[in-house]
């Protein structure tokens, strides 16, 4: 694997700049960054690991123009990943673990908080990039992902969503409206079938 030191990463500065290891690049991880984007790692970032005695898969983190990718904490992402952050969009990572084939599309904002776990194959994007012509339509709405939430297998986070604390989203659920915090939902598009739930790793 491929270690890079970095409080900063951007095409102009050097990647030198700590005496830690703040982001571990593992094999099949392809690195896009476009003039004037940025990676600001504040705690630690694992880019495309695997667990033990299993291979990886391709994987792609792209941040263009004018574009921010911020880890607070410490974050895994497993292998097999496309992450984008589009022209002047902001994907905010606090602490915990994405596993393998993630899809996240950041147009705007998306903001994960810390103690999240999200499962295989799960798509975040918060735009619908094809333009529906209605009077007030908004192509594009910020996601926000709160504490200690978990995200099932195969589930889809549309834009404008808001995830309350401690909640969790079922396998397969498709949420396209705000879900309260402790509670668990389910569906498509997703409604919630029971409140006050609590969840550990």
């Amino acid at each position: 694997m491929k270690f890079i030191k970095a409080i900063r990463l951007n095409p102009f500065k050097s990647i030198l700049m700590d005496k830690k290891m703040r982001i571990r690049v593992f094999p099949k991880v392809h690195v896009g960054m476009i003039r004037c984007g940025a990676i600001d790692v504040f705690g630690r970032l694992n880019l495309g690991n695997t667990w033990p005695g299993l291979g990886y898969y391709e994987s792609q983190l792209k941040v263009e123009s004018d574009a921010t990718l911020v880890v607070k904490g410490n974050f895994d992402i497993y292998s097999g990943f496309l992450i984008t952050v589009n022209d002047g969009g902001t994907l905010i990572l606090g602490s915990g673990f994405i596993n393998y084939r993630c899809n996240i599309a950041c147009f705007n904002r998306i903001e994960i908080g810390d103690d999240v776990a999200i499962s295989e194959n799960v798509v975040i994007r918060d735009s619908d990039n094809h333009r529906i012509c209605n009077t007030g339509y908004v192509i594009s709405k910020p996601i926000k992902i709160m504490d200690h939430v978990w995200i099932g297998m195969n589930s889809t986070v549309l834009k404008g969503v808001t995830i309350g604390e401690g909640s969790i989203i079922a396998a397969g659920a498709v949420v396209t409206k705000d879900v309260p915090s402790h509670c668990l939902v389910a569906g498509v598009p997703a409604r919630i079938i029971r409140r006050d739930v609590s969840w550990k790793n």
